[in-house]
Order: C-alpha cells, then sequence, then structure tokens
C-alpha cells in the first residue's frame, strides 16, 4: 500500500497547483534567485476554484516583490515564486465573518490570491511601500 501513496501524493499536489493557477504564476513569476528579506512562515492563502494552502505557506515581502512557496512536501507542482509588487495589485474584501485581501497579479489577472487581512499588513509593513489598490 505505501508504494500507491507515494505517487498518489505527487499526482494530487501537481493537480491542485494546476487547479489552483500556481503552475500559471510560475511559468510568468518564477523565482530565479534566493530571497533576501522578511519571510512568514506557516501562512495560509486560497486561490482559484477554492484552492486553499492552510499553513504550509512561506511568504515574503522586501521593496523589489512577494515572495511564495510551499513547505517541501508540496513543493511539487508548486515551485517558489517571486513577484515583482509593479505586477501587484490588491483590494480588501469584508464579510460577516472575516476580512481577506486579495492579490491579483498583472501576468496573471484571473488568479486571485486571498490572505487575511492581519497577513496583508506584515506584508506592507515588510515592503516599506504601499501597494497600489484597485478601485
Amino acid at each position: 500500500m505505501p508504494f500507491l501513496f507515494i505517487p498518489l501524493w505527487c499526482a494530487v499536489s501537481v493537480f491542485i497547483a494546476f487547479m489552483g493557477g500556481w503552475r500559471q504564476l510560475a511559468k510568468n513569476y518564477p523565482a530565479n534567485n534566493p530571497f533576501l528579506g522578511k519571510k512568514f512562515y506557516f501562512q495560509s492563502a486560497s486561490m482559484k476554484w477554492m484552492t486553499n494552502y492552510n499553513n504550509v505557506l512561506t511568504i515574503g515581502a522586501n521593496r523589489e516583490g512577494l515572495f511564495l512557496s510551499t513547505l517541501f512536501i508540496f513543493r511539487l507542482g508548486h515551485p517558489p515564486l517571486f513577484i515583482p509588487w509593479t505586477e501587484i495589485t490588491f483590494k480588501e474584501k469584508e464579510g460577516k465573518f472575516y476580512n481577506r485581501c486579495e492579490f491579483r497579479f498583472a501576468r496573471c489577472p484571473d488568479i486571485p490570491f486571498t490572505v487575511s487581512k492581519k497577513l496583508r499588513e506584515k506584508i506592507s509593513i515588510s515592503r516599506e511601500e504601499n501597494i497600489p489598490i484597485i478601485p
């Protein structure tokens, strides 16, 4: 039975990356260099098709851009990303039970990247500049 688990794990990881849009982001925003900046470990976000990354993300921010990575065991299909701030906009989303922030990326505008408002505030403080807001 264990010999079936590893291929299944790999297939599911790649499928999630495809469905949520991570693969498309990776084609447009690969992290080609080591990230130098503040990182927040074990973070959560959601993407399209209700794809959730609960407590498996490392999210970083510096003056140049936003860094996104998954825990090693989820890395298949999820290479690290680096998105320049010039490519990012966001809007606040308020609900009855939550306050979220939805990031959008210029080269992949159909892929939302939604985080908690608290995490968005940490990211903003770390980058030392404002992110353009979608009207």
